[in-house]
């Protein structure tokens, strides 16, 4: 049986992502807290992400004792696709985050704290 691309999708508020994040997930993005030592690192696709989350990460590994995570997928989790089990707010700080999400979509909290 062929599968349809929309099997592969997903719409959110006449945005598109893959399936391997949900409406409910987006939604409980609102309402995630943020801490003033958290790093997001936010892209337009295809503009140098790998490249960035690997700069961020070498600065890091050098001032300070960061968690060592075995791939840049496991060390900066994106915020809109829902990862393994990890629960992402419960990791040390600082917490690094990658996004291509627009910011009418990114967590409230973000605005009101010292989040770099």
């Amino acid at each position: 049986m062929m599968e349809q691309i929309t099997d592969y999708l997903c719409k959110y508020k006449n945005y598109t992502f893959d399936r391997h994040t949900s409406a409910d997930h987006i939604d409980s993005l609102q309402s995630f807290e943020i801490r003033d030592s958290d790093i997001f690192l936010v892209t337009y696709p295809k503009s140098g992400t790998i490249w960035a989350q690997n700069i961020i990460i070498s600065i890091l590994e050098q001032d300070s004792s960061i968690p060592a995570y075995p791939n840049n997928w496991k060390q900066m989790p994106w915020l809109e696709y829902r990862g393994d089990s990890e629960d992402i707010s419960l990791r040390p700080s600082p917490r690094l985050f990658t996004t291509h999400l627009i910011p009418t979509l990114m967590p409230t909290g973000l605005k009101n704290k010292g989040a770099k």
